[in-house]
């Protein structure tokens, strides 16, 4: 039972630091398609189809990113209930045997 309580808790402290590390990227992610938007803008020597290209090529990478915390969104979520569920229920006592009164001799 604590053993299970411990994993939760490993679970969980995964899916925290996941969800840090993924903004960091996300934003950095965000940050360098502005950049590529206003390179393409200002730059008259890039032809529209390379401007079609690259703006392919970001949206697919936004993507895959929200496939990507998707997954392991639904991943750890279903760990945690894995180990949530997996703990042995105590019989109760409805289940539990009568007693046998006990014979005088």
């Amino acid at each position: 039972m604590e053993a299970d309580k411990a994993f939760t808790q490993v679970v969980d402290f995964q899916q925290v630091v996941f969800e840090n590390t993924f903004g960091l990227i996300k934003t950095f992610q965000d940050q360098s398609q502005v950049l590529m938007n206003l390179s393409m803008e200002n730059n008259p020597w890039i032809h529209e189809s390379g401007k079609k290209v690259c703006d392919f090529w970001a949206k697919t990478c936004e993507k895959s990113m929200d496939d990507y915390k998707a997954f392991m969104d639904t991943s750890l979520n279903q760990t945690r209930k894995m180990f949530e569920t997996s703990a042995p229920s105590k019989p109760s006592k409805s289940s539990a045997p009568p007693a046998q009164p006990e014979k005088k001799s």
